[in-house]
């Protein structure tokens, strides 16, 4: 069994804000290295459904689409920090964001590592603490860091550097720590933690503008966003760190419901830090503050 308790819930939220209708939410407690129980903090999802989660023990764990673990193993480094952003290329290839190393590790399926890119700087190429990773239809991929520029680099598959954009500030198409990133049909959709926005630009790095603009007062507000992820019927999924919650927007942001509080209980969460979506509508999410990954039924 993957996890260890099952809770039948419909959601918690406040106000007169919709509500995500969740069918059944699930636990898995995070498993120890050595004498430690690591927290996590970034996932993704693979093909044939596999999630693929990272954590703040500097480990990438693999888990089945049925809750086998058939992987782990250790970031190259990861005394000075650990790493917060993982991608599965297109061609097979696990990206990881080694934020407090100020690179791009690429692993194989079996987690040797086939190599790196980048270094701390600010010039093309180089990264301070880059957080996210996503990959486009063109397996062109796309970078985030919140350290030094704030910005979105982006390389072509073998690691070219095309083309960056961002800076540090509150303006449109400025960022305060950008974080999660999701590609899509030509757009980038970039979580701005710090602003507590989704912006929205051309994956050539044109600003669009701010996702739910055009809801006005009705746009959903977020605290403090630190990963989106799209599902496939096209809704979007944003966890909110500050918030302690999972918020759920149509492809125009509209805001379509909420699920969580802040707390240790089932239908809680405590400074998640990220998440992702399968090909069966379950959200996961890295319950950093609970140490353990939590799954989300639609």
């Amino acid at each position: 069994m993957l996890f260890v308790s099952v809770v039948f819930l419909i959601g918690c939220t406040s106000g007169d804000e919709p509500v995500l209708d969740v069918k059944n939410v699930r636990h898995k407690a995070m498993p120890a290295d050595g004498l430690k129980i690591p927290a996590p903090r970034g996932m993704t999802v693979g093909p044939n459904d596999t999630l693929y989660v990272l954590d703040n023990g500097g480990r990438v764990l693999v888990y089945s689409a049925e809750g086998d673990m058939q992987a782990s193993w250790h970031m190259p480094e990861y005394d000075v920090g650990r790493p917060e952003g993982i991608c599965v290329f297109e061609d097979g290839r696990i990206a990881v964001a080694d934020t407090h190393y100020h690179r791009v590790v690429f692993f194989a399926k079996n987690g040797d590592v086939k190599s790196m890119m980048g270094k701390e700087g600010e010039a093309e190429g180089e990264f301070i603490w880059p957080v996210a990773i996503v990959q486009d239809d063109d397996q062109d991929f796309y970078v985030s860091e919140y350290g030094g520029e704030n910005r979105i680099q982006k390389f072509s598959v073998e690691g070219k550097f095309l083309k960056q954009w961002g800076g540090h500030g509150t303006e449109p198409g400025l960022f305060q720590r950008p974080s999660g990133m999701v590609w899509h049909d030509g757009k980038i959709y970039a979580a701005d933690a710090f602003n507590n926005r989704i912006q929205v630009f051309t994956d050539e790095g044109e600003f669009i503008g701010l996702l739910g603009a055009e809801q006005g007062e009705n746009a959903a507000s977020l605290h403090y966003p630190y990963d989106i992820t799209r599902s496939v019927d096209g809704d979007f999924f944003v966890v909110e760190y500050g918030a302690n919650r999972v918020t759920r927007l149509s492809p125009e942001g509209r805001l379509l419901g909420r699920f969580g509080s802040t707390g240790g209980d089932s239908g809680q969460f405590l400074t998640p830090w990220g998440l992702t979506i399968d090909t069966k509508h379950r959200v996961w999410v890295a319950d950093t503050g609970n140490r353990r990954i939590v799954e989300l039924e639609l």
